[in-house]
């Protein structure tokens, strides 16, 4: 308990350094951000302290090393009605191969539902709506290298589109988990999600007529700019603090390193009485 203890304070020291840079962040410059939003209501109710845990299908998203701890086939999905009238979907699907490793397949939507279509000379309609939509299809592979040790990776494919023009690319998450020990459960989790190459806006909205000096109207392409994913890298610790047949307490801690901001801290715990009953509960700091 002691070397978690010690993991502990160097987590949040870590935390502590980065946040005096705050000054240092690159806020809004990065796209596909539907993939900052949590899944898993276990992993969201601990305050997104998760990436030391990940041990439900929501590992697909926080920290794919965990899958190779988890031996039975198990399925989660969710659906969320968002700020906005928004939607959030998130299903997860986990199947151990024993001798082999375990697979994964993650599918996250986003979706705006109808938008009035408006424009600066008729700012009360045109009588058309459109759309705004995200998506993201991951396959991962996770394997336990020794009985201590885990990674994983995912390959998925994203892509935003907006009306007429869409964006997407191919991103990159890997991560592990490692047990530091058995008496408590310690473990840590490192996870860097969403590596992968720019998004760029295509599509036949940009086509547009120009006026030019001479009252004619010349057939014109808007530019647009590539973007970066938002790049993540997360590092954390969990442990069961308290365990017994009856009951189990495990705390988490995690620090949370977004390209696009400052890093940013998560604090949780679950209590669980007989693996039936749970009580969860989370605190982010820096938010």
């Amino acid at each position: 308990m002691r070397k978690f203890r010690v993991l502990l304070v160097i987590v949040l020291a870590t935390f502590m350094v980065n946040t005096s840079h705050a000054a240092l962040n690159h806020v809004g410059t990065s796209v596909a951000n539907f993939l900052k939003i949590g899944v898993g209501g276990k992993a969201v109710a601990m305050g997104d302290a998760f990436v030391a845990i990940a041990d439900d299908p929501s590992a697909l998203y926080w920290n794919p090393g965990g899958l190779g701890f988890q031996q039975n086939i198990a399925v989660n999905f969710s659906y969320t009605n968002w700020i906005l009238d928004t939607k959030h979907n998130f299903l997860g699907v986990v199947l151990p191969m024993r001798g082999v490793g375990t697979v994964g397949l993650s599918i996250i939507s986003f979706s705006s539902g109808d938008i009035e279509e408006t424009t600066i000379y008729k700012p009360h309609g045109t009588g058309r709506v459109f759309n705004a939509s995200d998506l993201s299809i991951g396959l991962s592979f996770a394997r336990r290298l020794t009985d201590r040790y885990s990674v994983g990776v995912t390959m998925k494919y994203l892509s935003e589109k907006l009306s007429l023009e869409l964006a997407s690319s191919v991103a990159l998450d890997i991560g592990s988990v490692f047990i530091l020990s058995y008496k408590y459960n310690v473990r840590m989790g490192i996870a860097l999600s969403n590596f992968g190459g720019n998004m760029k806006m295509d599509g036949l909205d940009l086509e547009t007529d120009v006026s030019t000096d001479f009252n004619k109207l010349v057939e014109a392409r808007l530019k647009t700019y590539s973007w970066p994913l938002p790049l993540t890298f997360r590092v954390g610790l969990a442990a069961d603090v308290l365990k017994s047949s009856f009951h189990r307490l495990t705390i988490a801690a995690d620090v949370n390193d977004p390209r696009d901001f400052k890093a940013r801290g998560n604090l949780g715990f679950e209590y669980a009485i007989k693996s039936m009953f749970f009580l969860r509960g989370g605190y982010k700091i820096g938010y």
